[in-house]
């Protein structure tokens, strides 16, 4: 029995020890993560704001649509937002910039494979302009006639866009 109990006691300080040192480990890489993070994405970054300074903002959704927030020059947001359109199979992601006062500054598709004709047709640069820049709300943005499936999708992104913007701004 006092065998069985060394053992324990043993066990046990190994791991509160093991557990120490794995969080001290983490509190220090933590910070070059979330820049390595940042690295991986700039390219995608600067789509919108090129040259541009970013960080990346702590922010989840409960829903997953927001699956990544920066902040562009300490002045302009950045959310990357996904939604599954017509095409069930993949998904749309795309980038949207807010300026300081939460108007869409702008939006690029990262990915996408809606019907062309159709679906498609929402990521080209005069609908992009008309539908969804210099809005400030979900409710000012437009449903584009015969891409329900896709527009219903963007509005989906952009009303979590919004609701992001609020709770970090």
């Amino acid at each position: 029995m006092n065998k069985t109990i060394k053992l324990a006691l043993f066990l046990g300080i190994v791991a509160a020890i093991s557990g120490l040192v794995l969080g001290i480990v983490n509190y220090i890489t933590e910070p070059v993560i979330n820049q390595n993070a940042v690295k991986a994405e700039q390219k995608n970054l600067e789509l919108m704001y090129p040259n541009a300074e970013f960080k990346i903002l702590d922010y989840k959704d409960d829903d997953g649509i927001i699956i990544g927030a920066y902040k562009a020059n300490d002045t302009n947001y950045i959310f990357k937002g996904t939604a599954v359109g017509y095409n069930s199979s993949t998904p749309i992601v795309v980038l949207v910039g807010l300026n300081k006062d939460g108007t869409i500054e702008n939006m690029v598709a990262l990915e996408q494979q809606e019907t062309n004709g159709f679906g498609a047709r929402c990521f080209e640069k005069e609908n992009i302009a008309n539908l969804y820049l210099n809005k400030k709300s979900v409710d000012e943005i437009d449903m584009l006639s015969g891409a329900t499936f896709t527009s219903t999708a963007l509005k989906t992104i952009m009303g979590e866009v919004f609701e992001a913007y609020e709770a970090v701004k």
